[in-house]
């Protein structure tokens, strides 16, 4: 059965492109009413417009901004808190210098985006929906939440975190009637993924997914409606939830 999100209200960061407002979209076509928010305010109206949505400018790393923006509004049925950035691309090769080339600004401004991002907009949306027990809060995380990667150590710390995050919110508010989840796409086909680095990933095989790969992602979230659980996508690959293996699969909640 399609997902129906007839009369419910649904925020979207990062929304005006890419993987966010390709699920500002779907979330527009299956009857939500979408709250698009970016820093990029041409292009995030633009998409809000095109769905009949809302905009909003949003820097989510600004604990004050989301309050401005959140308190007014009634409580929201899906938080997508998906807007993120990295510090390197693929190519990059490890080196004795490699965090140390890392500035203290692009240190701050990756965890602000990643990390706070995603910690802000919970502590802000979360209330709301526990008043009301029920909602669904999905974050972007990535396959660089689950395993290990060399090009970018500080992007795989956000993203690890952002995984932790989820499972961890989950268990704790699931039983309350509240929803969290993690998505962990691989590369999908947006700006943040330059051409030299599109050149390199089709030399070594590594698939480049469609930003609507990732929004199916998020609706099997939503549908299975799992607190904590963690999703994984790749390519062609089903999208899977990923679980811990044998023999720590159970020793803690997951």
């Amino acid at each position: 059965m399609k997902l129906d999100l007839t009369g419910q209200r649904a925020l979207v960061t990062g929304g005006a492109s890419g993987i966010g407002a390709t699920v500002a979209r779907r979330f527009a076509s299956l009857g939500a009413h979408v709250i698009v928010t970016d820093l990029n305010d041409v292009d995030g109206a633009a998409v809000a417009n095109e769905i009949g949505g809302e905009y909003h400018h949003l820097d989510v790393s600004n604990a004050q901004a989301w309050h401005d923006l959140i308190d007014p509004l009634d409580a929201l049925d899906i938080a997508f808190l998906n807007a993120g950035v990295s510090t390197r691309m693929p190519g990059s090769q490890f080196s004795d210098e490699l965090l140390s080339e890392v500035t203290d600004e692009a240190y701050r401004r990756i965890m602000g985006a990643n990390v706070d991002g995603v910690v802000f907009g919970s502590r802000v949306v979360l209330p709301k929906m526990l008043q009301r027990g029920r909602g669904h809060i999905v974050m972007t995380a990535s396959m660089a939440g689950l395993g290990a990667v060399q090009f970018d150590p500080i992007y795989a710390l956000t993203k690890h975190a952002v995984v932790g995050f989820a499972k961890s919110l989950g268990v704790a508010a699931g039983p309350r009637g509240v929803c969290t989840s993690a998505i962990c796409p691989g590369f999908a086909d947006t700006k943040i993924v330059s051409t030299e680095a599109r050149q390199m990933l089709g030399v070594i095989g590594v698939p480049i997914m469609s930003p609507e790969r990732v929004a199916d992602t998020v609706i099997t979230a939503i549908e299975a409606n799992k607190p904590g659980s963690v999703w994984a996508v790749w390519g062609d690959l089903p999208i899977t939830q990923y679980e811990p293996t044998p023999p720590f699969h159970g020793l803690i909640p997951t």
